[in-house]
């Protein structure tokens, strides 16, 4: 992921700026935290970005909070104008803990507090009082608190789980392997059978027999059985129906990834990847790429806001300067099977006929900090041209293409 700050009348500025916010980006711990927040999304429906200034360390932490814990109140008719957002948790089993983030005109206030799980009617204990958040005289014009639903329907504030149409298919597969492992136990440990047999009794006088797989039966009636030919035999099963339950766990399995909007990588598929071109691998992972499409836009609008909003408490906290007109775009990098010979020539053949920039085809190839990697490839290319004129001073047999007595060669060419 790239971050970019733009602002056409503040080019220097908006530099700066970008340095900035790839320097919150990194003492977050982003890379990691979106990682874990997007599985966490996925599985509950949606994720909650919380701001706040770190005094001691000087700079915005960026904490992320479970949907489990989180309750919102929105306008009535205005379901994305939040009122009020609360969190609330155990901190043991006695004690819950709550603080309220609230919106009073173009006020932020907030408040926190310690409550009695036999009595959640009065605190008791006040961390943080209700009060409006004043630092240097000013108040937040904006709540800190920035909610990330998974792909949510029009008027909801959470979005869905993915694992709300897997979870039935993973059961019903469970069950089919329990299925096959019973047989499969049952054929390994057959069941002895004594067929008119007499089994010596335990010690409370009882037959101790066992009703699993191994087991010993006795099947006999209480009467005599002198005139009866005792038999010992283990029961045998034939399972016929190998085929027609693989054949139902593998048509679950493709339901499970079908779903999922996921591609079912087979050994077969994974030995045919290297011949495919970069459109044949973009069709065939074609769902997951959508997939993926669509949540991007949600995520990069609001990590657009967060990393403003990281910004504005700079500037509260620290007089940081932002532009009017500055503008934080979030550059994604799909991390999408290619043919990277075939992406190489097509990007170098663009920029040899000057139809893209630099920068933009190192954007194009995921390449995080295009700017800090081009001025890497400049200074290397600066300590390799000043290596190359010592080594012509000192050894004038050098020519310019680097080759020690190509005059020589020459003459004798000659």
């Amino acid at each position: 992921m790239d971050i970019k700050s733009d602002d056409p009348d503040h080019m220097n500025r908006s530099d700066e700026i970008e340095k900035d916010l790839y320097d919150i980006h990194k003492k977050n711990l982003m890379d990691i935290k979106l990682l874990q927040s997007a599985i966490e999304s996925n599985i509950s429906g949606g994720v909650v970005f919380k701001l706040k200034y770190d005094e001691d360390k000087k700079y915005p932490r960026i904490f992320i909070r479970n949907r489990i814990e989180t309750f919102v109140v929105t306008q009535f008719d205005d379901y994305e104008e939040i009122i009020r957002i609360h969190f609330i948790a155990f901190q043991d089993d006695k004690t819950i803990w709550k603080q309220t983030h609230e919106m009073v005109g173009n006020i932020y206030f907030i408040s926190e507090a310690l409550y009695d799980t036999q009595n959640i009617r009065e605190p008791k204990e006040i961390i943080i009082p209700y009060q409006p958040l004043k630092i240097n005289g000013k108040t937040l014009d904006f709540m800190p608190v920035y909610i990330i639903a998974n792909m949510a329907q029009l008027g909801e504030t959470w979005g869905i789980s993915e694992e709300r149409d897997l979870i039935p298919i993973i059961n019903e597969i469970c069950r089919k392997y329990s299925d096959l492992s019973d047989s499969l136990k049952f054929d390994m440990f057959a069941i002895t059978v004594f067929l008119n047999a007499k089994l010596p009794m335990g010690p409370d006088g009882k037959q101790k027999l066992k009703g699993r797989a191994g087991a010993a039966w006795k099947l006999v009636t209480d009467g005599p059985i002198d005139n009866v030919k005792p038999e010992v035999f283990k029961l045998q099963t034939e399972f016929k129906y190998i085929e027609p339950l693989q054949y139902h766990i593998d048509s679950l399995v493709s339901l499970l990834f079908e779903f999922a909007e996921c591609i079912n990588i087979t050994p077969d598929t994974v030995s045919g990847l290297p011949a495919l071109s970069g459109i044949a691998l973009k069709l065939l992972f074609a769902t997951i790429i959508s997939k993926t499409n669509r949540k991007q836009i949600i995520w990069k609008a609001k990590l657009a806001e967060i990393y403003m909003g990281a910004l504005k408490l700079k500037q509260i906290y620290e007089g940081y300067d932002i532009p009017e007109d500055l503008q934080i775009e979030i550059i994604p990098h799909l991390p999408m099977p290619s043919n990277e010979l075939e992406e190489i020539e097509v990007i170098s053949a663009k920029l040899a006929d000057g139809l893209i920039a630099v920068e933009t085809a190192m954007n194009e190839m995921g390449i995080q900090d295009p700017q800090a990697e081009l001025a890497k490839i400049v200074a290397e290319k600066l300590q390799y041209d000043k290596a190359l004129n010592v080594d012509q001073i000192n050894n004038p047999a050098i020519n310019d293409k680097g080759n020690p007595n190509n005059s020589s060669i020459d003459n004798q060419n000659a």
